[in-house]
């Protein structure tokens, strides 16, 4: 990913993340707090790609790219892929 790249989708996930905050319709339920949570582990999965890549750690870059993929396209739909990737993509992916 680009640094403009990176840029770009923290500013959506901040507004988005603004929006549901600010949204005074009705008290936040079940699913509004679910994808709370999941977009402020993505947020903080492109901080962690942006660190990274600040500090020319490949191997993080990597792995930090591969958990904001798996929350992204899973953590909505799967409460356990949202879990490994909350707890760092476990262990076993440190043998790959």
């Amino acid at each position: 990913m680009t640094d403009e790249e990176l840029e770009k989708l923290a500013q959506e996930i901040s507004g988005e993340l603004e929006r549901l905050n600010i949204d005074p319709g009705s008290p936040p339920g079940r699913d509004d707090d679910k994808h709370t949570r999941v977009l402020k582990a993505r947020k903080k999965a492109l901080d962690n790609i942006k660190t990274a890549k600040e500090k020319g750690n490949i191997d993080r870059e990597a792995k930090a790219c591969l958990e904001y993929a798996i929350i992204t396209e899973y953590a909505e739909r799967s409460p356990l892929w949202f879990i490994l990737a909350r707890m760092r993509l476990a262990s076993w992916f440190r043998f790959y």
